[in-house]
């Protein structure tokens, strides 16, 4: 008998909470001008951006009109990468130019935004 109320119970409060929230409004309305958003979250790293990272690969593609390098590399732990094909943007085209295909390289590269940019080559 215990078994059949406390499903009931739980039958009851789940229709219960999700139809009090709906009739609240959900969050619509919620201001959150005033609430301390510091140590939250937002989808930005901000360490990454703004530490150099090192990694060591070898180049497959230069595209110079678009100030990209395409380059094989290997893990980087700093960004919890696995090894992967991936194109950088240079700070500066002439660092382009200690690209070609096929060489190994070595590089530091800074998060901006969303971009990943080559800072130096070796």
């Amino acid at each position: 008998m215990k078994e059949a109320h406390r499903f009931a119970l739980a039958a009851v409060l789940s229709l219960f909470i999700p139809l009090s929230y709906a009739q609240s409004g959900g969050m619509k309305g919620m201001d959150m001008k005033d609430m301390d958003m510091k140590g939250m979250d937002m989808g930005k790293d901000k360490k990454s951006e703004s530490k150099a990272h090192r990694g060591a690969g070898t180049v497959k593609k230069v595209d110079p009109a678009g100030g990209k390098v395409t380059i094989a590399h290997g893990p980087i732990p700093t960004m919890k990468w696995p090894a992967m094909n991936m194109a950088f943007t240079v700070k500066d085209k002439a660092l382009l130019g200690k690209f070609s295909q096929d060489k190994k390289v070595e590089f530091e590269f800074v998060q901006q935004g969303s971009d990943y940019v080559i800072t130096s080559v070796k």
